[in-house]
């Protein structure tokens, strides 16, 4: 019923041999971290009761006596992600906890913690799904370890709002985020290996299984990776390498997935070098033992649906999200700031041929700061063994010029010195028709003031080497960098894949410059300038009204040919980019792509974010509520109602 379980425990062990003999030595005999040792900076309070949950399954015995020094050496403080581990050792390990150890973990989940996780903060509610999932966990197994009935009742609600989501939506508001998705559903396998009612732990193992369609039908197999849009990621996803989701995949996969932890975080101490890493090796290798730690209850017959796929293939539903605003709510008599952002729901839509995967969100995830509603995945090479072998593209609109890979300052939206990933200061609007995508972009209203550039840029993953050719219109750029004057289209090629990103017509506020194509360290972007040059103030309603915007178009050599045929192919491209004012008191941009038999229209008005309508090759966009190539998604949990 379930796949590979035996397949699982042998891979689980296989990895907790692996942390005991890589990561003991990170700690002192009292359990405190040692200073300065050789890699790693000091991890924080939930990757300690990670490792105690790691040393704890290894089942070897020096490395349980270090566990126990860890937590009573622990300096406990309210955490999103410690509750839940504290009370996974609690529930499996007790009998292996010393005295004091066991006190340590009981002190830490007294009532006041616990009934934060009562709170309306962490229920689903359109915001970070990880969060309410621990919390479903950490109420259900509160209310066992603690005998509270309270509490059980709690995590029963938390549930039920998911089922109840799950029921309205495709997909969960955090949906297909290589992080956070995976955390979904290891809190629903573990609850479902509680001691709960048969009601609760069927609830647990559907609310599973869909999450394990999110994972396994957005899973690209001929690059090992998930494909996107991602309604959230960090620059190890965007970029594609082994984070969450691949590790999931490869807990229930194996070999199967070629580019996996063994071979990148588990090749040494100190992983595979040159790996692109969240935080640290020591941080992904102790993730990765959260993660495993639990039986995934993933049915057969997903697995086989999604290895016996044809392409192309297509995978599409709706999600939902809530408000957002940047800051803190202020105290509303006393702030007249209208920074919040609408809620609402969308769609997420991700089309797989076997050299590519291209996929769009129509409407951003909450602020959109994280998210790539925008994402290419594609293989560099016909076989795919490592990790130079693939390649990615996202969009990002940057203020100030901004670097990937940098720390730079997001104080105006709440993320000051921020540097695992390059946050969108954008709001978008995305259109999907298969190999054709359409993004409308804008600025962030809050992000008016102290404004040296405004560009719009498509950021291409080079750690392993750049792209093989790039033209800006009829002119190839021999060292792959350069500039246009004027608006053109950029002509993209590397391995099999070809692309064409056509620039809609984007304000001109101030500029030398209007494409700039530049090559950094672990990037090459290609970048659309609505203002470079001295540092201004914006009006808010004109910085609003700035438009940008991209149509992208990919296809593959079996397909197109030669590389001088795909870009013959679009010499007959329209696009049609206006003001459509209505009586001369609103603004509403129409936009209008038309390619050959392909034609994609949006009217939509910048400042309220309100789309008048969105027509595909003539007919009102179609948002099913989950549709996926070759499966009956009926037959799916909640999808009756």
């Amino acid at each position: 019923m379930y796949y590979d379980l035996q397949g699982q425990a042998d891979r689980k062990r296989q990895i907790y041999e692996k942390i005991a003999e890589y990561t003991m030595d990170y700690f002192d005999q009292d359990g405190h971290w040692r200073v300065n040792h050789s890699h790693e900076e000091s991890l924080g309070l939930r990757e300690r009761i990670w490792f105690v949950l790691s040393y704890m399954e290894s089942g070897d015995r020096g490395a349980i006596q270090l566990a126990n020094r860890i937590i009573t050496a622990t300096a406990f403080s309210m955490c999103h992600f410690t509750p839940m581990a504290a009370l996974q050792v609690l529930v499996k390990y007790d009998d292996q906890l010393e005295p004091d150890a066991r006190a340590a973990l009981t002190a830490y989940l007294n009532d006041e913690l616990l009934r934060e996780f009562t709170s309306v903060e962490m229920e689903f509610r359109g915001a970070n799904d990880n969060y309410a999932t621990m919390g479903a966990y950490t109420l259900l197994a509160a209310g066992l370890y603690l005998k509270q009935d309270d509490y059980m009742q709690a995590g029963a609600q938390r549930l039920q709002q998911l089922c109840k989501l799950l029921q309205r939506r495709g997909f969960t508001s955090e949906c297909n985020s290589p992080t956070y998705t995976p955390i979904q559903a290891y809190c629903m396998a573990e609850i479902a290996e509680l001691p709960l009612s048969a009601e609760l732990q069927e609830m647990a193992l559907q609310c599973e299984e869909r999450l394990w369609v999110d994972l396994l039908f957005h899973y690209h197999p001929t690059t090992f990776q998930t494909a996107g849009p991602y309604s959230r990621a960090y620059a190890v996803d965007s970029t594609a390498h082994t984070h969450s989701s691949r590790i999931l995949l490869y807990i229930l996969l194996g070999d199967e997935v070629a580019i996996n932890p063994m071979n990148t975080f588990f090749t040494g101490k100190f992983g595979k070098p040159g790996e692109l890493l969240h935080h640290s090796v020591g941080f992904m290798q102790i993730n990765t033992g959260c993660l495993i730690h639990t039986t995934y209850h993933c049915p057969a017959y997903l697995v086989e649906q999604m290895k016996n796929r044809s392409y192309p293939y297509r995978v599409q539903g709706t999600y939902e999200y809530s408000a957002a605003t940047f800051k803190p709510q202020p105290n509303p008599n006393e702030s007249d700031d209208l920074f919040e952002m609408p809620a609402g729901s969308g769609s997420i839509s991700t089309y797989m041929e076997p050299d590519f995967a291209m996929g769009v969100m129509s409407r951003e995830f909450r602020t959109g700061v994280f998210d790539d509603a925008f994402h290419l995945l594609y293989r560099r090479s016909r076989r795919v063994t490592e990790q130079k072998d693939i390649a990615t593209v996202c969009s990002r609109l940057i203020l100030n010029d901004k670097k990937w890979g940098e720390s730079n300052d997001y104080s105006k939206i709440n993320w000051p010195q921020w540097k695992d990933a390059l946050l969108d200061e954008g709001r978008k609007i995305g259109i999907h028709h298969d190999q054709t995508a359409m993004m409308l972009y804008k600025p962030k209203i809050g992000l008016h003031e102290a404004v040296s550039s405004i560009k719009l840029s498509l950021l291409f993953s080079a750690r392993y080497g750049p792209v093989e050719q790039i033209w800006l219109g009829e002119h190839r750029l021999d060292q792959l960098e350069g500039a246009s004057v004027e608006a053109c289209p950029v002509f993209v090629k590397d391995g099999p894949v070809y692309m064409a990103f056509f620039p809609l017509v984007f304000s001109d506020l101030g500029r030398e410059q209007a494409v700039k194509v530049e090559k950094t360290s672990d990037y090459l972007i290609v970048s659309f300038y609505n203002y470079e040059g001295p540092e201004r103030h914006f009006a808010q309603r004109g910085f609003q009204l700035t438009s940008n915007g991209f149509v992208a178009e990919v296809r593959s050599e079996a397909e197109a040919g030669s590389f001088e045929e795909f870009r013959r192919m679009f010499d007959q491209v329209v696009i049609t980019d206006e003001w459509a004012h209505g009586r001369k008191i609103s603004h509403m941009r129409r936009t209008v792509y038309e390619h050959s038999q392909t034609k994609l229209e949006c009217v939509w008005n910048p400042i309220s974010e309100g789309i008048k309508y969105i027509e595909i090759n003539g007919k009102l966009l179609e948002q099913p509520k989950l549709s996926v190539s070759g499966l009956d998604t009926a037959k799916l949990p909640f999808m009756k109602v």
